[in-house]
């Protein structure tokens, strides 16, 4: 038969206590709830465990479960205070990932609100699982968010073909990784063959626009002071999102709430 860890438990408070009160003090109970959970046991047992009067005295057999459950009541406190303790470090944190494109533009939202927790920022082209208690929300190009994703809509990227003065009259061309993304559907106003130099991710296409390599269509907020030949208004949406909770995680919705406001003011950045 299989008997609950509640119910040993209980065997074992009961048998240090003595009496029913002192049990349901130390488990935080009714003692008319440790009673039946005794009379239960000893019913599923078909024998004694106590022997009733203004104090419970343990059976031989009580005692020995008793005796054995000790180590376990030890294991179990500090595996709640194990748990209490991520807990309450969870609330004093809030995790946000994004891109290593949309992470400027991240941070330069985040140093304009008050955010009271400390924040945790992955950076990576990896798409992390937003799940509650891992991630709390993210930054990211995407038609439509996926699952059962909370989404904001902050707006469209407004792109840039940029070159700086000097720099040849080549352009720089996206590997054909980044042609594949489907976020980017823009690349077919670069023309393939038409470089002399490919790179595979856009912060390296801006850097070589930098040295002077070339031309690249790349998103404005990346240009950092280059010279725009001209802006298109073909990028890519894009989301704050977040996993959908039915209670708590107040403080995550506020800060979303701020960061996405904050988020759509940015100028330059924005169709």
């Amino acid at each position: 038969m299989h008997v609950a860890w509640d119910q040993i438990q209980t065997v074992e408070a009961l048998v240090r206590a003595g009496t029913l009160e002192g049990a349901a003090r130390e488990l935080g109970l009714r003692h008319t709830t440790i009673a039946r959970r005794m009379e239960a046991l000893e019913r599923a047992l078909d024998t004694p465990l106590f022997v009733r009067g203004a104090r419970w005295i343990p059976t031989d057999l009580a005692r020995a479960l008793a005796e054995r459950a000790a180590p376990m009541h030890r294991g179990a406190a500090e595996v709640e205070a194990l748990i209490e303790r991520a807990r309450h470090g969870r609330s004093e944190r809030l995790t946000i990932t994004t891109n290593d494109v949309l992470a400027p533009l991240l941070l330069r939202a985040l140093a304009k609100i008050d955010t009271p927790r400390t924040i945790d920022l992955h950076v990576a082209d990896a798409v992390d699982p937003l799940e509650r208690g891992t991630v709390d929300l993210a930054l990211r190009p995407s038609q439509e968010p996926l699952g059962s994703l909370r989404g904001r809509r902050l707006g469209r990227l407004r792109l840039a073909v940029v070159r700086a003065r000097g720099g040849r009259d080549r352009w720089v061309e996206p590997s054909a990784s980044l042609r594949a993304r489907t976020s980017m559907p823009w690349w077919r106003h670069v023309p393939e063959g038409a470089g002399a130099l490919t790179c595979d991710t856009l912060l390296a296409m801006r850097d070589a626009v930098a040295a002077g390599l070339g031309r690249a269509l790349i998103p404005e907020l990346l240009a950092r002071g280059l010279p725009v030949e001209r802006t298109l208004d073909e990028g890519p949406p894009v989301w704050l999102l977040a996993p959908a909770t039915r209670r708590g995680a107040s403080e995550a919705r506020r800060v979303a709430t701020e960061l996405a406001r904050t988020l759509r003011s940015l100028e330059g950045v924005w169709v």
